[in-house]
């Protein structure tokens, strides 16, 4: 029973498997979308904000074990250090689907984890916006392989390099790439980026004309020390913004101080493509 683990439901017990799956609640929405590192060697604590209904594995490479007598712990490690790139769902008693990207490190950045306290959600529907989940999740994953175009949008420090590659629309939803490098030897954890408008001629150290935004979507392809870095895309509600203001994406590195700003003005976001399909 210690190391039970789940193929589609998480169990308590053996003895509660045809009762739980009985009481499987109905998924109202996709409440979080999120990159998330295990190890085999150390365990990660998912902290969820209701008790675990049901839950799925990518694969057989992630062990997943709800922690008994707390139902909203969910204790999380990969069965060997050759696992790839993998996902993990995992469904609690409100009806939310929490959808994680699961990838190998040998030191995660973080062992205890609140998804409450995470920053970005994906939600399977979006007020104000035409396209659902899955499709600016097609979309997303189709902009991962067409050729970049954008130049000159760029950001570089302590051996980090971050680049935009393009910006597509699709109706009433914009798509960025981004490519981050780490030219060094120290892995680079960074929590999700965060987005804001930004008045180009503010003090450096005033914060008050900073408008923050929020995307809907997030995806994470590989990691910055891969040969060809790290792809990450963004989607956001459709907007614009004035001459005199740039769209600031600012990473933040955990348990570190290296931190990007890349900035994008009003007349490189107007070089915005349409998907033709």
């Amino acid at each position: 029973m210690k190391n039970l683990k789940f193929v589609f439901a998480l169990l308590l017990s053996i003895c509660s498997l045809t009762a739980f799956c009985q009481q499987k609640v109905r998924a109202l929405d996709i409440a979080g979308s999120y990159p998330l590192q295990i190890s085999a060697h150390k365990t990660t604590m998912l902290i969820f904000p209701a008790p675990i209904e049901d839950g799925d594995r990518g694969d057989g490479s992630i062990s997943a074990e709800r922690v008994a007598k707390v139902s909203n712990l969910l204790k999380v490690k990969a069965v060997d250090s050759t696992m790839q790139e993998s996902t993990l769902h995992v469904v609690t008693s409100d009806g939310k689907i929490y959808s994680f990207n699961v990838t190998y490190s040998p030191a995660p950045s973080q062992l205890t984890i609140d998804v409450s306290k995470l920053p970005y959600r994906t939600k399977a529907s979006f007020k104000g916006v035409s396209l659902n989940e899955k499709e600016i999740e097609s979309y997303a994953a189709t902009m991962l392989g067409a050729a970049p175009f954008i130049t000159g949008v760029k950001a570089k420090a302590n051996g980090l390099k971050i680049k935009l590659e393009s910006i597509y629309i699709k109706d009433d939803v914009l798509f960025f790439r981004y490519n981050l490098c780490n030219d060094t030897h120290i892995g680079y954890n960074a929590y999700e980026p965060r987005f804001s408008i930004r008045d180009r001629s503010r003090a450096k150290r005033t914060a008050i004309q900073d408008t923050e935004i929020e995307p809907i979507y997030i995806q994470f392809k590989g990691k910055p020390e891969d040969a060809n870095g790290q792809s990450i895309v963004v989607a956001f509600a459709k907007f614009t913004i004035a001459e005199n203001k740039n769209l600031v994406m600012a990473l933040s590195e955990s348990n570190g101080d290296r931190n990007l700003n890349c900035k994008l003005s009003q007349k490189q976001l107007l070089k915005a493509k349409a998907f033709s399909y």
